[in-house]
């Protein structure tokens, strides 16, 4: 069981950079046309109804937390020792990170590890948590990396209680996950 617990947290973190390079994809392409569409519009008097192919208003998003904090992220609203504008620019350097070279190529070696994983006997996983330790270590160096690259104004510090505050809120996911699911 031990053993399944570096493999799910492995998975966790790969989806969460998934969904984070989609929603970086999505708003980069739609954030030139939103803009030409306010400079052609005229100011609407009253309350704004939504337009066709518009995105959604961002009412509906407060219900469920932010992108990065709330109740879904894995990005705490608040870290001690870090400002507001600090976490502001660390999510926005989390975002360019997964688009990072080697950050992509540590993933890519994750995501092989799995595969290798899937079909192997339980005495071959056993030899696996290591490997996947070490790959975990690789993730976050190289995001590490990539995100004091991506900001000259994020520090070895900073980056640092960044990323144990994203561990340490998977570590709470994997223990939710190990009580029978999510808490409400």
């Amino acid at each position: 069981m031990k053993q399944l617990f570096p493999l799910l947290f492995a998975a966790a973190v790969g989806s969460a950079a998934t969904y984070l390079v989609m929603d970086a994809r999505q708003s980069s392409v739609s954030a030139p046309v939103v803009a030409a569409e306010k400079v052609a519009a005229p100011k609407p008097v009253g309350k704004p109804t939504p337009q066709a192919g518009a995105p959604a208003p961002d009412e509906a998003r407060k219900t469920g937390g932010s992108k990065f904090g709330g109740k879904g992220g894995f990005l705490p609203e608040e870290i001690d020792g870090i400002t507001p504008e600090q976490l502001n620019k660390c999510k926005a350097a989390l975002m360019k990170s997964m688009q990072d070279d080697d950050v992509k190529a540590a993933r890519a070696k994750q995501g092989e590890l799995f595969k290798e994983a899937q079909y192997a006997s339980d005495e071959d996983k056993k030899g696996m948590v290591k490997q996947f330790e070490d790959i975990q270590l690789e993730i976050r160096t190289a995001t590490k990396v990539a995100m004091m690259a991506a900001d000259a104004d994020i520090t070895d510090d900073v980056s640092d209680k960044v990323l144990d505050a994203i561990e340490e809120r998977m570590k709470q996911r994997r223990q939710q996950f190990q009580q029978g699911g999510k808490k409400k």
